[in-house]
């Protein structure tokens, strides 16, 4: 059974980790999620508090790693001096992803090189760190993914199932959270989105000489 771990702090954006701890929590066969943090409960940006089950160093034992956003929390949990030294991750052995200004912590960490993406209102941070934003709802590199946009957590669920599965455990996993009556252009607008992203991850190889195992 596969492990997913979804980094949190305080004042981290609700819909970020509720979103994707509903979607993944519905499949108890083939993977086990839990959240952590460096503290034993941290409050949403909108003020709920939210009991973690373990601490930041269990990401590195992870097989994947989400982290989440937060207009406030991004910017304490990267001052904080116990936050950054937790992660010992490795991406050649494990999927990381995150989602809107999650993108600040990857960069941090050196998971990104080249491109990304991150909610539109950060975009010019991305990019005075030297990095491409792209407007596209997932950017993939490799086994790391950045997604922009609250609800771009679709996206970078489906991107994580179906890269360890197939695209019938990737639409079996969202199908119970999409719109009564739309789930079909939902599928395919997800379905494209990660085409999009494995397309833009193929054409950076090709330009820079990168490593697959990026």
């Amino acid at each position: 059974m596969k492990k997913i771990v979804l980094v949190a702090f305080d004042q981290f954006t609700d819909i970020d980790l509720f979103l994707m701890w509903d979607i993944l929590g519905r499949n108890t066969k083939d993977w086990h999620v839990r959240i952590l943090a460096s503290s034993a409960i941290v409050r949403s940006a909108h003020g709920l508090p939210v009991s973690v089950h373990g601490p930041l160093s269990e990401a590195n034992s992870a097989d994947a790693v989400l982290f989440v956003s937060g207009k406030e929390g991004i910017p304490a949990a990267l001052a904080a001096p116990d936050f950054l030294p937790s992660f010992e991750l490795a991406p050649r052995r494990q999927r990381i992803g995150s989602i809107c200004a999650g993108a600040f912590i990857l960069e941090r960490l050196g998971l990104l090189s080249g491109r990304a993406t991150t909610h539109p209102d950060a975009r010019s941070g991305l990019q005075a760190l030297g990095l491409e934003s792209v407007d596209q709802p997932l950017v993939c590199q490799g086994n790391v993914a950045t997604a922009g946009g609250c609800l771009s957590a679709l996206y970078l669920v489906g991107w994580l199932i179906e890269s360890w599965f197939d695209v019938d455990k990737r639409r079996a996993t969202l199908l119970p959270v999409l719109p009564a009556g739309q789930q079909a252009l939902y599928d395919a607008l997800i379905g494209l989105s990660i085409r999009q992203a494995e397309m833009g991850a193929a054409q950076q190889k090709k330009r820079h000489g990168m490593s697959s195992n990026w």
